[in-house]
């Protein structure tokens, strides 16, 4: 869903989008979001794209590995400038204003694009479906969130399936 930025008018645009996209590229299409944006023009080619994606991404639990969905509310504030504002040079030094700047080419920007981004950005770098997780058992692998397994945790390591690496490495 490409937009001409020469149609764009001067009072901006404003998109209500409810989709499908493929947030992780694997190929399909299964993360629904809803986004509310406003697209207005800030003259000399520059593009100001506010608004608000919400979503429930399907991530993976990092100590459990149990699948949940997590809650995304973003707010969006992007300011758009044509890769031609930049220097003709094969090496750019950008300025402090460009820094917070995406760059589009051409005459359309993919507005899917900066909603996935942007969800991306809102994802928590340690996914955990509850601060509370107790997580796999070292020794067997069950999930402690579902019952206890029973296997007895040294401190030491000497019940841990790596423990058979310490007597390798004394030899």
């Amino acid at each position: 869903m490409a937009l001409n930025i020469h149609e764009i008018p001067p009072e901006g645009l404003t998109l209500e989008l409810a989709e499908k996209l493929d947030l992780f590229t694997t190929g399909a299409a299964t993360t629904a979001f809803a986004a509310a944006l406003t697209i207005k023009p800030a003259g000399g080619g520059l593009l100001r794209m506010t608004g608000r994606v919400r979503s429930d991404v399907m991530l993976e639990c990092s100590r459990c590995l149990e699948q949940f969905a997590c809650p995304v509310d973003a707010e969006l504030s992007i300011d758009l400038a044509p890769v031609s504002s930049l220097g003709k040079g094969p090496e750019q030094e950008l300025g402090r204003a460009e820094l917070d700047m995406e760059f589009y080419q051409g005459d359309e920007i993919e507005p899917l694009e900066f909603i996935k981004e942007q969800l991306l950005l809102a994802l928590p770098m340690v996914p955990l479906h509850s601060p509370d997780c107790k997580g796999l058992c070292s020794v067997c692998g069950a999930n402690r969130n579902a019952a206890d397994c029973g296997c007895r945790e040294d401190l030491r390591g000497e019940t841990s399936v790596f423990s058979v690496l310490k007597n390798i490495l004394k030899k």
